[in-house]
């Protein structure tokens, strides 16, 4: 007599689990969005994007707090000491209360920065942050390109101060084109839009925008940064000896350059710059000017530091003490080293030098280690993300960008990106796996 088989027991599937984390995530994403967004300015030079950073940071902190997980503050030796420079300075010198404030955004784009570096313990914030990050400098730049050809002032941010160069929302075309700079090298990294020709699109209007700002230090971050993509794909690639030569040609060229540039009549390039298009006559045809205002900033500031002692100044008190020395031009530094050695003393400059060895020792180890699962899938190419590095130190150079929003959102993705590799090859996680 045969039987019958009992009925399958219903399958029971169990919901995707809900991770505690996804408030924060989504929260780092929204404040992602607000990063261009800084003009017209609040008090003591606040935009909307601090108001949601602040938020941010405190949903991170009641977060880590209950689920007692494990917060590590990247970057912490050189920021702290760069602090201790600053209030050492501002002691001394009796500054005001606006050095104090500076001091205040150092400790906020920490915590914002260790906020983003939650990421190790849910991808879902580095989900979050570059996705709005790479969508929003997309239709930003669209928006941007196009308020700027029909001439809506407004929004492509072009004023008398400025000429025809647009700055955009960022209230300054230096800081919009750094930020679209760095934006076109994450959109990359993350191949973000997904869609190839739609991808494309985005970096020619990116491109587009960062054109229309007129900015010749954009133009340059943006071919040491070309260049050094390319060697960095040539090595990825594994193709050693390809990367060698290009390397070497990039060498030359360089090279070439150094001996050929001082033969080359500028000025009367720049005099045909400064008599065709507007834009051409805004940017490059007053590279000679500021070329001149900036050396002979840099010579005032030594100058400056010579007269005065290891302390420094105080935050943000490098055009102030100029001025009371009656230097014949008074201006900011415009340059992160020098500006952070008169107003931080020695002991600031060393901070940013730790600072700085800190950031190549994560780039170097995000450039020589695989992202495990799911952060491979998130940043597809994290070479790219690495030629950011040199972007920006090519840019304090010539811009004070510490203070950039941009920058510590991207200091915060490398180390969560550096981190979750740390976790993923830790004893503890190998013997999990196995």
């Amino acid at each position: 007599m045969s039987t019958v088989p009992a009925p399958a027991a219903p399958t029971t599937v169990d919901p995707a689990p809900v991770r505690k984390g996804d408030a924060v995530a989504v929260l780092a994403g929204l404040t992602a969005c607000l990063l261009p967004f800084l003009a017209p300015a609040g008090p003591g030079n606040t935009a909307p994007a601090d108001l949601m950073i602040v938020v941010t940071i405190g949903a991170a902190f009641l977060w880590a707090t209950r689920e007692q997980l494990p917060v590590r503050l990247p970057y912490t030796w050189g920021v702290t000491l760069m602090v201790l420079g600053g209030a050492l300075a501002a002691l001394l010198a009796h500054a005001p209360v606006t050095s104090a404030l500076v001091l205040v955004q150092d400790g906020l784009l920490l915590m914002w920065c260790a906020t983003i570096a939650l990421g190790r313990h849910d991808p879902a914030i580095i989900v979050f942050v570059t996705r709005a990050w790479c969508r929003t400098a997309a239709i930003y730049a669209t928006v941007g390109v196009a308020a700027y050809l029909i001439g809506l002032s407004a929004v492509s941010g072009v004023s008398a101060k400025d000429g025809v160069r647009a700055s955009y929302t960022l209230g300054d075309p230096n800081l919009a084109g750094n930020y679209l700079v760095v934006s076109l090298f994450l959109m990359m990294a993350c191949k973000c839009p997904r869609s190839p020709s739609l991808r494309r699109l985005a970096y020619l209007v990116v491109l587009l925008a960062m054109g229309f700002t007129g900015s010749n230090g954009a133009m340059l971050t943006l071919l040491v940064g070309g260049g050094l993509a390319v060697t960095l794909w040539r090595y990825q690639s594994g193709a050693l000896w390809g990367t060698l030569t290009l390397a070497v040609s990039l060498l030359l060229v360089g090279v070439m350059a150094f001996l050929v540039m001082p033969r080359v009549d500028l000025g009367s390039l720049r005099e045909r710059a400064a008599g065709s298009v507007p834009l051409l006559r805004d940017s490059f045809g007053r590279s000679g000017s500021s070329t001149s205002e900036r050396a002979t900033i840099v010579q005032e500031g030594f100058t400056l530091f010579m007269q005065g002692d290891v302390t420094g100044y105080g935050p943000a008190r490098t055009k102030a003490t100029l001025q009371e020395t009656q230097a014949p031009y008074v201006k900011e530094a415009h340059n992160d080293y020098l500006a952070t050695l008169l107003e931080r003393g020695v002991l600031g400059a060393l901070g940013l030098l730790v600072l700085g060895v800190a950031i190549a020792a994560r780039c170097a180890r995000l450039l020589l280690r695989s992202l495990p699962p799911p952060y491979d899938a998130i940043v597809p190419r994290p070479w790219l993300l690495v030629v950011i590095a040199p972007v920006m130190a090519t840019a304090a150079g010539f811009y004070e960008t510490l203070h950039f929003r941009h920058l510590w959102t991207w200091l915060g993705i490398v180390a969560a990106l550096t981190l979750a590799i740390q976790d993923h090859e830790s004893p503890r996680h190998q013997e999990e796996a196995r």
